[in-house]
């Protein structure tokens, strides 16, 4: 299940990154890693959620600069010439940023026993 569509992604998260043919590729895989962080404790009553929704459209983004090459920090047309980021964090530091910033006072993230 995808948390979040491209008309959420555009008008709601105000996101500029991704194209709407990549969208669904990037928020399944997004989807799919809210789910592993949470433990699979979205249900239902969380996928109308805008945290989760954010959260969703944040990891995608995450997700589009890496399949990019990186962020882009420089470009030139002509020499075509490109220079990245060099953020320091790894990928997988990224993601978990990405999502723990909107989830991170939802309860989703807990692992401990209730």
């Amino acid at each position: 299940m995808c948390y979040a569509d491209y008309d959420y992604y555009i008008n709601d998260y105000c996101g500029k990154t991704i194209a709407e043919a990549d969208f669904i590729r990037l928020s399944r895989q997004a989807s799919a890693y809210l789910d592993i962080l949470t433990l699979d404790k979205i249900t239902d009553d969380w996928t109308t959620d805008e945290r989760v929704k954010n959260a969703c459209c944040a990891v995608a983004d995450v997700y589009a600069k890496q399949d990019a090459g990186g962020e882009v920090a420089s470009e030139s047309n002509h020499g075509v010439s490109r220079t990245y980021v060099a953020s320091g964090k790894s990928t997988d530091k990224q993601l978990y940023d990405a999502a723990v910033l909107y989830l991170a006072n939802t309860g989703l993230l807990y692992r401990g026993v209730t």
